[in-house]
């Protein structure tokens, strides 16, 4: 019976620890940033990630160059092919 509830108590560590280390998508954090009002605290907030997390994604876009420009790519909605 004991062994029962450790191995139980043992598996739902394990699973809390792998979802607390869950990888972060900084696109969906970087777009939620770049919405007016929005500053870290708030987006980590809302997210239920740390402020840390916030601020690396930040960081690694800021050594990617400072996100994409896609403005010159696109053609007008009326151009033909």
């Amino acid at each position: 019976m004991k062994l029962g509830v450790l191995v139980v108590a043992g598996v739902l560590i394990a699973a809390g620890a792998t979802a607390s280390r869950a990888e972060i998508n900084c696109r969906f954090v970087l777009k939620n940033l770049s919405l007016p009002g929005r500053t870290v605290q708030s987006v980590a907030e809302t997210m239920s990630i740390s402020e840390d997390d916030v601020k690396k994604c930040q960081e690694q876009q800021a050594a990617q160059g400072g996100g994409e420009q896609k403005g010159g790519e696109q053609k007008p909605a009326g151009e033909a092919k």
